[in-house]
């Protein structure tokens, strides 16, 4: 009888065993009588000792039966049976449970949010914790709470309002990060980091109440996809057993994780194979962002610059192809993105697909690469994945990463795409960091920076006479400097010396054909220009320096409706940077007639040049704008320290009545200069 089997037990014990088996598990007991998980298993196990019992079932009966008596069996073997039972019970209960999560799985419709819900609530029960939440990794040390259970309202609060967020690296979370193993914190209040204010830390020990968890690592092979973290609110370490069952429901999520983020790498390689060449649908390539990859030490300098000339690579080699609209570096690189998320950034630049990531340094001297792609309005990476160099070779870290990327987005061109940029890299890595820095000087769009831009370049061609790019660089950097003295021709014959020479060794090249065709045009070479500019843009339809300059082809030779189309394209491929192409896009629709367009643009710019005045107050003239005196005393003001005066006859136009129409505007505005 049940009274046979109440005398033999404790109340406690009594207890315990009654709701244990109406089918409570550990965590639920706990919870409804104020006692640990753990205290529950142990009254559990002197329970079945007492009553003589080996699994739930005879537990039962011998509660409702006359099965109640103590047991006489030797105490030595009542603990051993009563152990061995307890764990065959949950053996059978993990299975359950396990089985439970697989089918979920399986299932065909079952969304992400409800496979990561069925974990979390199986994991807490299993584990014997009272709270839990599964991080989704964002690259970078950057987490956000994918979905969490039990967590006190003060802790949700928080995470949500930071959404997502960077870890420090000696946090659980960060160790995770950078060791790609399980972490496991006897006492979170007990360690440095606590005390030292960690902002996670605190929020999870003071906020969350927690005092011991663990944090498990969802991996795919060799990629982070994020962390399942469990809690117990006081001090009771998860021991080996709890581990290799938080590792389980890890690797389950991972699996959920996975199956979501390949349909959705499906519809995104279906949508960017829809119309690979068909020119006709161009417009319908998603714009990507390629960010410097960030240095895990921040204080090293070397590292700094690794990362960020691999990923200038990656968008210099995207950009000369016509299967994708990248975001020039001048804007993805900008001190503006820095501190960005992924998410933050893609809306800035107007790109919906992100590519960022972090490197760090190996102990024999290689390099580690994280990259991570993102799609705009998707906090959850759609690709993550490790590339190592051990030998410190950037060049194969670079090919590694550009096959990869490419097959990711599902262009289908990853040998050709790697093929072609071998014939435009120099296969002399100083030189090739040379060049990059060149870049980067370049991009800075400042009055001197064509100049020590210039110095990178010739030290380039110092290690590679034959880098095409670097010679079709070195002539950009003497237009430049002949732009802004004319009378030099001597610059501009130098400029086309070094264009005729990047054209000669790569004539398909698309930067190498622009400034030949820019040397041509401001030679007054139009025809000759025209070709060069044309064959540029048939390969790479999406680099933002071609884009600009076949602009300007179109502009001065008076197709000033393809002009305006072509420094809109140029505008997006270059948001923050975009001054210089928002003022010749309103010089464009001056000259097509479409004044208020102008002026809108015109006035658009933050820091407008002396000759982007100039055509703002001839604009003003014509319209009668009551703005119009005071934009020419800006103009006269702005060069007043230069003998430099803007004058239409020394622009290349390739017809007089355009040239004619401008000075007219100039001298109706009072600022003429013959």
């Amino acid at each position: 009888m049940m009274e046979q089997a109440k005398e033999a037990l404790s109340n406690r014990e009594f207890e315990v065993a009654t709701v244990y088996v109406d089918g409570q598990n550990y965590k639920e007991i706990a919870r409804a009588l104020g006692i640990a998980p753990s205290t529950v298993r142990t009254h559990l196990r002197t329970v079945y000792r007492k009553l003589g019992v080996t699994s739930r079932t005879e537990l039962t009966q011998a509660l409702d039966a006359q099965v109640g008596t103590a047991s006489t069996t030797p105490r030595n073997d009542q603990d051993l049976i009563a152990e061995l039972s307890l764990e065959l019970d949950e053996a059978l209960r993990r299975e359950r449970i396990l089985a439970r999560v697989l089918r979920i799985i399986s299932q065909q419709g079952q969304s992400l949010d409800a496979v990561i819900s069925a974990v979390l609530d199986h994991a807490l029960e299993i584990c014997d914790a009272e709270f839990g939440i599964l991080f989704e990794y964002q690259g970078d040390l950057r987490f956000r709470a994918k979905q969490s259970r039990n967590i006190t309202p003060e802790f949700g609060k928080w995470l949500k309002e930071r959404d997502i967020f960077a870890v420090d690296p000696d946090t659980g979370l960060g160790r995770l990060a950078t060791g790609l193993t399980t972490v496991n914190i006897a006492d979170v209040r007990g360690e440095n980091i606590y005390q030292e204010g960690a902002p996670l830390r605190i929020a999870t020990a003071d906020l969350g109440k927690a005092r011991s968890f663990v944090a498990i690592p969802i991996m795919w092979g060799e990629r982070l996809l994020g962390a399942l973290t469990v809690y117990r609110t006081r001090v009771h370490p998860f021991n080996g057993r709890k581990l290799e069952l938080a590792q389980l429901f890890a690797d389950q999520a991972a699996i959920a994780i996975e199956n979501a983020s390949n349909e959705r790498l499906f519809e995104l390689n279906s949508e960017n194979r829809r119309f690979p060449r068909a020119s006709n649908h161009k417009s319908e390539l998603a714009f990507l962002a390629i960010l410097p990859f960030r240095a895990v030490d921040q204080d090293d300098a070397k590292l700094r610059t690794v990362g960020r000339r691999l990923a200038s690579s990656i968008s210099i080699e995207l950009a000369s192809s016509p299967l994708f609209r990248v975001i020039d570096q001048a804007s993805s690189f900008s001190q503006k993105t820095s501190n960005m998320s992924p998410m933050e950034t893609a809306e800035l630049l107007g790109a919906r697909l992100v590519l960022s990531g972090s490197i760090r340094g190996l102990p024999d001297g290689g390099y580690r690469i994280a990259p991570t792609l993102h799609e705009a309005g998707r906090p959850a990476p759609i690709w993550n994945e490790l590339f190592t160099s051990p030998d410190g070779s950037t060049n194969a870290l670079f090919e590694s990463l550009l096959a990869s990327l490419c097959a990711t987005i599902g262009t289908g061109v990853e040998r050709r795409l790697l093929d072609a940029a071998k014939t435009r890299r120099s296969s002399n890595p100083s030189a090739m960091d040379h060049f990059l820095e060149g870049l980067e000087l370049h991009h800075l769009h400042g009055p001197d920076s064509f100049l020590a831009a210039r110095h990178h370049f010739e030290s380039a061609l110092g290690l590679d006479p034959d880098f095409a790019r670097a010679q079709a660089a070195q002539a950009i950097t003497f237009v430049r400097e002949w732009f802004w003295d004319s009378e030099n021709l001597g610059l501009l014959n130098t400029a086309e010396k070094h264009a005729r020479t990047a054209v000669t060794l790569a004539p398909q090249d698309s930067w190498s054909q622009t400034v030949w065709g820019v040397v041509a045009l401001y030679s007054r070479r139009h025809t000759e220009a025209e070709a060069s500019f044309e064959t540029a843009l048939d390969g790479a339809p999406y680099d933002y320096y071609v884009v600009s300059r076949a602009a300007l082809g179109k502009f001065y030779s008076g197709e000033f409706d393809a002009a305006i189309q072509l420094f809109q394209r140029a505008i997006k491929l270059d948001p923050l940077h975009a001054d210089r192409q928002r003022g010749m896009l309103g010089h464009a629709y001056f000259h097509a007639g479409q004044y208020d367009l102008a002026i809108s643009n015109l006035k658009g710019i933050e820091e407008p040049l002396s000759w982007e005045l100039a055509w703002l107050t001839c604009c003003q003239a014509i319209k009668g704008d009551a703005e119009q005196c005071a934009t020419a005393e800006r103009y006269r003001a702005s060069i007043q320290s230069s003998s430099m005066r803007y004058k239409a006859r020394n622009r290349p136009f390739q017809h007089d009545a355009d040239t004619k129409r401008l000075e007219a505007a100039m001298q109706k505005a009072g600022i003429f200069y013959d």
